[in-house]
């Protein structure tokens, strides 16, 4: 059953940035695109790699190992198809970001 999870105060995530933090076991990357915040998880779908030091534009993350794009809002890889990413949603209450794992 899905349950939120207080993940971290908003100052910890800068506008454009990321913060990376563990919920059970997922490691979550949360960004913030200046206008909204995102959850994912730590790894992209095409081999696994990293993507807390991709390259954010507004929804988009950009895998730095292989160039694959991921839509933030949906988890869809636009750079494969039938490749998608783990996200989950994204609330923020009274200074903290929590998602629903």
């Amino acid at each position: 059953m899905a349950q939120w999870e207080k993940v971290c105060a908003v100052e910890e995530v800068p506008a454009n940035g990321r913060k990376l933090v563990p919920v059970g076991v997922f490691n979550v990357l949360v960004f913030n695109s200046g206008k909204r915040y995102f959850a994912c998880v730590n790894e992209c779908p095409h081999l696994g790699m990293p993507l807390e030091t991709g390259e954010l534009a507004g929804h988009v993350v950009r895998c730095n190992s292989h160039g694959y794009q991921m839509d933030l809002t949906n988890g869809r890889c636009l750079t494969e198809a039938g490749l998608s990413l783990p996200v989950f949603p994204v609330e923020v209450r009274e200074g903290w970001i929590w998602i629903k794992v």
